[in-house]
């Protein structure tokens, strides 16, 4: 099953506790040796290619700018993703507000996927849904699942970019039959890093597709004041 990447429509559906579409499993013991990774010191305008929107992803998680309001902004999204649209649902006040985008980045680097006539014919092959809560009590939940079919930077390009202690997880049954059979050592691979202290909580999840590209790229933050 090849993917399909998330439509704008998903901003309005998507839960208060951004529940995102990544399977969860008990770590492996197995583990990629701590790297400094790529100094990624400032965030790319306009990313061109797949290995530029990953590098700015890197840049989000390692400064958490999901928690930031300004980061939802529409012209900082248009800016981070290379986006011409982009949904954003932001509810509630100060105290309670919930914050959800939306968007699928341009086919001249993401070419579309041949689908259904029901769908026109074709679709898009990259995506993203995240968003941001925060609750009263203090807690904030933030996330954003980005995702691309085909086009992602290798394991190896993966790791010199993100550069950090990551835990490979357990494969788990897929009850609508799981992506095709790996042709790479490391497809359909999925690893993790998690970091915390005592007020946040924050890990990024990096899934592969049978030929070893980087297809999901999964930032999840938590943080209590």
């Amino acid at each position: 099953m090849r993917y399909i990447a998330t439509t704008v429509m998903a901003a309005a559906t998507m839960t208060s506790s951004l529940v995102f579409a990544q399977p969860t499993a008990p770590p492996t013991m197995q583990s990629v040796s701590p790297q400094a990774g790529e100094e990624v010191s400032h965030m790319i305008s306009r990313p061109k290619t797949p290995t530029e929107y990953a590098r700015n992803l890197k840049f989000i998680f390692d400064h958490d700018l999901l928690l930031q309001d300004e980061f939802y902004v529409e012209a900082n999204l248009k800016d981070v993703f290379n986006l011409e649209e982009v949904s954003i649902v932001d509810s509630g006040n100060k105290l309670e507000r919930d914050i959800s985008i939306a968007a699928n980045p341009p086919a001249s680097i993401f070419p579309r996927i041949k689908a259904s006539e029901f769908f026109g014919g074709s679709v898009p092959s990259a995506g993203f849904v995240g968003g941001k809560k925060q609750s009263e009590s203090g807690l904030t939940t933030a996330g954003i699942n980005f995702g691309m079919n085909e086009g992602g930077p290798n394991f190896d390009e993966t790791r010199r970019i993100f550069g950090e202690s990551f835990v490979r997880l357990a494969s788990l049954p897929n009850p609508h039959g799981g992506p095709p059979p790996a042709t790479d050592p490391h497809g359909n691979e999925s690893w993790r890093y998690q970091v915390f202290d005592d007020k946040t909580e924050k890990k990024i999840t990096l899934s592969f597709n049978p030929g070893g590209q980087l297809k999901n790229i999964l930032i999840e933050v938590n943080e209590n004041k």
